[in-house]
């Protein structure tokens, strides 16, 4: 005769499931911990192996990026200097606006995972206003220092050149 699990024992393997599913899931949110809130962008810089410094958002972009304990994120960066078009809707900029427009701004949302050992924090993007980058993880170096948060890519190339991009965040208080 085989024996069941009485109801006070399934109850009790159940709440050890639970309490041990629990932890596993407090302890992924501890990762995302340190980005959580809303940073405001300080300064974008493509630095070249040859130590050239490039500002393509210009010397004093903005930007927001924000990281939700739940794991989600959303970013914007734009040139401050952005020329608006000559139209007031939306849809009426000339092709040479819309191009300055999409030149002069980035933007992007998902959710985002943290690897504290290797130092990386892993956008896996939903969608963005960069087409190519709609499905794709960006990988980017961290380093958090007080207020102050550096995402930086491994090196590339772009054109002949090999580069590096260092966006710094300054943590927005209350947020």
């Amino acid at each position: 005769m085989s024996r069941r699990p009485t109801p006070p024992a399934l109850a009790r393997g159940f709440l050890l499931l639970w309490l041990l599913a629990s932890a596993l899931c407090a302890q992924a949110d501890d990762t995302r911990a340190p980005f959580v809130g809303s940073w405001a962008l300080v300064s974008v810089e493509n630095r070249g192996a040859d130590g050239s410094v490039e500002h393509p958002f210009g010397k004093s972009p903005q930007g927001r990026i924000t990281y939700t304990a739940d794991g989600l994120l959303s970013a914007h960066v734009m040139r401050a200097d952005r020329a608006p078009f000559a139209g007031q809707s939306l849809y009426s900029g000339d092709a040479g606006e819309k191009a300055s427009a999409y030149d002069s701004y980035i933007a992007y949302y998902g959710s985002f995972g943290v690897d504290p050992v290797a130092k990386t924090v892993t956008h896996r993007i939903t969608g963005s206003l960069f087409p190519n980058w709609s499905g794709s993880e960006q990988t980017r170096f961290y380093a958090i220092d007080g207020d102050t948060l550096t995402l930086s890519t491994p090196p590339f190339k772009s054109g002949e050149r090999e580069i590096t991009v260092h966006v710094i965040w300054q943590r927005v208080p209350g947020e």
